[in-house]
């Protein structure tokens, strides 16, 4: 039996289909792939990872890769059944209720805006050191939000550009920037033969006499864990992609296996490459260093700024999965200023109000470094507690509902976990429940705890005050959309509780 028609499915829902449905699978997949984005992962937590736990921090990364395997054949499952924008909405208002679905959202919000502003932030140093400015907090700040503003523009226009541009990037990053990890390795290996034993890689290096062990080298997962967020990205833009049941399930899978593959290939050559780990203490950019030890600095420069495209394109990617949660939110008046949020351009089908909605909150979070820059580093923290906040309370939901049977069918030719789905639900609702909890309790993180928990505090206010009410009458969550667009015969996953 075929599928019905990606717009009569939407339909279903209760939503017209208003964005421009022009994403391919090869898209689909690049899109996940710059979300993740191995580059930014590796010259970001590489740093952190030896720091904290030596050269053995590496062997934390199947670990890393293995839990986002479980969220992967999760979200995949959901994916082939409730197509949507903005799933982490969607998923628990449609299965749970509206209101699990506004704190499951705006974990989300939270996850996503953070974590490109702090993308944004990350490669506004690689620029100025890549030009030599000296790097002052005002300076960073103001090429931060240039890089923001550029990305809002883009994803303004539309969809096909922001792709497009992805996939440019996406290619220079699979063929330039793996080209040059694998060139490092045959100069470190086959020409100066300068490098580490494979011993090296088991090492505990200067911890800083912390211990007990164990407890730094699950610390110096979090690095690893930061590199592969975003695996379910290509959920987001859902309405957007061609055979979008089919499609998104297999490119999420291509989107986790070929970056996990060359996060782990960088991660080891690089620690390989390390000619003297010493040299590396206190380093700001550690991974351009080793290059330019290994090669040359000109060669290190060429590569950096290579990587700062990959990062840039991390940062566009980023930010379209975050407008489109925040157009499904409002089409949905969930959210404060719904009617503006909700608008589409008709010209460019883009949710324009909340593309500078977004990016405006990312200004705001980027200002804070004035006041304080520890302050900003621990907004930066919280973008992995918002991923992980979604994925407990999504699996928690999950489970919920297929207690009540609510869980729709699986339909022919789509992914499926079948009688795998109870297993894999309680096997990722203990994994993301640890995650969190470390994330939350560590030393190292608490202080992003704090900051997290009175975010969400914000968001218990505003469903309290606000949200609350309109939903009470009808005029928020899934039901508003099915009153606003009524269809004949409903797909039996908009049925909603609360």
């Amino acid at each position: 039996m075929a599928l019905i028609d990606e717009d009569q499915k939407l339909r279903e829902f209760g939503y017209k289909q208003r964005l421009d449905r022009s994403v391919g699978w090869i898209s689909s997949f690049l899109l996940g792939f710059a979300v993740i984005s191995a580059t930014t992962a590796v010259f970001s937590g590489f740093g952190f990872g030896l720091a904290t736990a030596g050269p053995a921090f590496v062997w934390t990364f199947p670990i890393a890769t293995l839990v986002f395997f479980i969220w992967a054949l999760i979200a995949g499952d959901l994916v082939a059944k409730i197509p949507l924008s903005g799933y982490a909405y969607q998923w628990t208002s449609r299965l749970v209720g509206p209101s699990a679905g506004w704190f499951t959202g705006w974990a989300g919000l939270v996850g996503f805006i953070s974590g490109f502003t702090g993308v944004a932030y990350v490669m506004a140093g690689y620029v100025g050191g890549l030009l030599g400015i000296e790097m002052t907090t005002p300076i960073q700040i103001l090429i931060s939000i240039v890089i923001v503003l550029f990305c809002v523009l883009i994803n303004t226009y539309g969809v096909r550009l922001a792709t497009a541009l992805n996939n440019i990037g996406v290619g220079l990053e699979l063929v330039v920037t793996l080209g040059a990890t694998a060139f490092v390795a045959i100069v470190a290996f086959f020409v100066s033969g300068d490098h580490q034993e494979l011993s090296f890689l088991f090492s505990a290096g200067d911890t800083g006499g912390v211990s007990p062990y164990i407890a730094v080298w699950l610390t110096s997962s979090l690095g690893c864990i930061f590199g592969l967020l975003g695996v379910e990205a290509a959920a987001d833009i859902a309405e957007e992609t061609k055979d979008a049941r089919r499609v998104i399930p297999r490119t999420m899978f291509m989107a986790l296996g070929v970056s996990a593959v060359v996060e782990f290939f960088m991660y080891v050559v690089f620690l390989l490459a390390i000619k003297d780990p010493a040299s590396l203490t206190g380093s700001a950019s550690p991974i351009a260093d080793i290059i330019g030890a290994q090669v040359s600095p000109w060669f290190a420069k060429i590569v950096v700024a290579i990587a700062i495209t990959n990062i840039l394109v991390c940062v566009l990617a980023n930010m379209l999965v975050a407008t489109r949660l925040t157009y499904a939110m409002a089409r949905d008046n969930m959210l404060p200023l719904s009617r503006q949020l909700r608008r589409v351009s008709a010209k460019h089908k883009t949710p324009s109000t909340a593309v500078w909605a977004t990016g405006i909150l990312s200004f705001a979070l980027l200002l804070t470094a004035f006041i304080s820059v520890e302050a900003f580093a621990f907004i930066l923290g919280m973008s992995a507690l918002g991923y992980f906040t979604v994925y407990v309370l999504t699996t928690s939901g999950l489970l919920l509902a297929k207690r009540r049977g609510r869980l729709p069918q699986g339909e022919p030719g789509t992914f499926d976990l079948g009688r795998w789905r109870t297993p894999v639900y309680l096997v990722g609702l203990v994994a993301f429940s640890l995650v969190l909890l470390a994330l939350l309790l560590l030393p190292a993180f608490q202080v992003n705890g704090i900051v997290f928990v009175i975010t969400m505090a914000v968001a218990a206010l505003w469903w309290l005050l606000g949200l609350r009410p309109r939903l009470a009458r009808g005029d928020a969550g899934p039901s508003f959309a099915l009153r606003e667009n009524p269809v004949e015969g409903t797909a039996e996953t908009v049925s909603v509780g609360d």
